[in-house]
């Protein structure tokens, strides 16, 4: 394959993971002083609870982005760069007029449902006061993720970076200050967790408002009063993101149906649970990067009409993928009590998080593959497809499975994770069967 592909994936692809790397460590170090302020299981698995409930409408949002970033790289290999910051316009007041309900759905509803997932006594007091304080900022988290796409589908993922380098080392500061009350602050606690990550995106959006003024962004939503919401380009969006938004509800779905289940053994169980995917978000790093750089690409040459080469780029995005991914797999298969051990003191949580690392290690390069896969098809518009796949797999027989080994057969913890890392062979060699039949080069956006 052309090694200019490769290097044309690396320049997108190095940025993004810089970026995930600076959220994996806000969110590793979150959970460390989380893990470390008592008593630990309950802040932990406050804090899951919150996270679980907060990204049930993070399929809407993110379906909505998933629309946009198609539309916004088709036009840019089109080099129609003025309809492409229109198309950026349409998406951010329609994501603005979504996100305000979110946010008091969030602040009022939400934390009353933590008894219905399994939560109980000072878990559902906390996880309340989590609740509310992240998603009162739930808005600006919204514009944040639709600028970060928008520059993304355009090619540009350096200035993305730059932000988040700023607002992540806000959100740790923060965290560090208001969890623990230093310098003057009061102690807060799990409160103190959601105000700092809540707020720092109200600093990313800050920066993002001075670039847009300074006139240093390489595409931007206009703000005028002239300005025409148009409705065809957000059915446009809602076309393309719908697929992607229920593939991304079913994730948050069978995230509920797992807490459920992992919390019928304890909330150490469930705190180790917790430690495993904070972990596991190191492995996410470049399977995010290199999907996005996958997605940006293949949309940018189906704009250009140069099929063979947007199936090209999501290849080469995919190998290179493999090859981060199976490193971070086998440190998670090698030393996994040592990982765990750097979240919390607890034996109890770092044995049950050492097996959870040790057993999905080995899926890691498959999730990577499929990451890659789906971000292709994504960019190029092609979601229903990607999204029956996942209903079959990841509703069907991932829980099935998980539940047959877990309860049935009585095999506990193990069977669950067990049955998430066979599922996820299962999914990736049926959407890469899916991608090389090529009709996701097909379709018009």
């Amino acid at each position: 394959m052309d090694k200019a592909v490769y290097r044309q994936v690396m320049r997108l692809a190095f940025p993004v993971l810089v970026s995930n790397i600076l959220m994996t460590f806000q969110i590793i170090a979150d959970t460390i002083m989380l893990g470390r302020y008592p008593p630990a299981d309950v802040s932990l698995s406050a804090v899951g609870l919150g996270f679980v409930l907060y990204h049930m409408f993070f399929p809407l949002t993110m379906g909505l982005v998933t629309g946009t970033i198609a539309i916004i790289a088709r036009r840019w290999g089109e080099k129609n760069y003025d309809e492409a910051g229109k198309v950026a316009t349409d998406s951010v007041i329609t994501l603005v007029l979504i996100s305000i309900p979110i946010a008091l759905f969030g602040v009022f509803i939400a934390p009353h449902l933590t008894y219905y997932l399994g939560a109980r006594d000072m878990v559902i007091t906390e996880g309340a006061k989590y609740i509310r304080s992240i998603f009162a900022f739930y808005p600006f988290t919204a514009l944040v993720i639709v600028y970060h796409g928008i520059l993304r589908a355009a090619g540009d993922t350096k200035t993305p970076m730059y932000v988040d380098i700023i607002s992540n080392v806000y959100n740790v500061l923060m965290n560090y200050v208001l969890i623990f009350g230093k310098f003057g602050f009061p102690e807060l606690g799990v409160l103190g967790a959601g105000i700092a990550t809540g707020s720092s995106y109200v600093i990313a959006f800050a920066v993002y408002m001075l670039l847009q003024a300074g006139n240093k962004l390489i595409t931007h939503p206009v703000y005028s009063r002239n300005v025409r919401y148009r409705l065809d380009t957000v059915k446009k969006m809602l076309k393309i993101g719908i697929p992607a938004g229920i593939d991304m509800a079913m994730w948050s779905f069978s995230s509920i149906i797992f807490t459920v289940m992992i919390l019928h053994f304890g909330t150490v169980g469930y705190s180790a649970f917790q430690i495993g995917l904070r972990a596991e978000s190191i492995a996410y790093m470049p399977a995010f990067a290199f999907g996005i750089a996958a997605t940006t690409l293949s949309g940018q040459y189906l704009g250009a009409k140069k099929e063979e080469q947007a199936k090209k780029a999501v290849l080469a995005s995919t190998y290179l993928c493999l090859i981060f991914m199976t490193v971070v797999g086998a440190i998670f298969i090698l030393v996994p009590d040592y990982i765990a051990m750097v979240f919390t003191g607890d034996e109890g949580v770092v044995t049950l998080a050492a097996l959870y690392l040790f057993i999905i290690g080995f899926s890691e390069p498959a999730l990577g593959a499929f990451f890659t896969l789906t971000g292709g098809m994504r960019g190029a518009g092609y979601t229903k497809v990607p999204m029956l796949i996942n209903f079959v797999c990841l509703i069907v027989i991932r829980l099935s499975l998980s539940y047959t080994l877990g309860f049935v057969l009585g095999w506990g913890l193990f069977g669950i994770w067990l049955g998430m890392t066979v599922e996820v062979f299962l999914r990736t060699i049926v959407i890469y069967a899916v991608f090389l039949k090529g009709n996701w080069m097909r379709v018009k956006v």
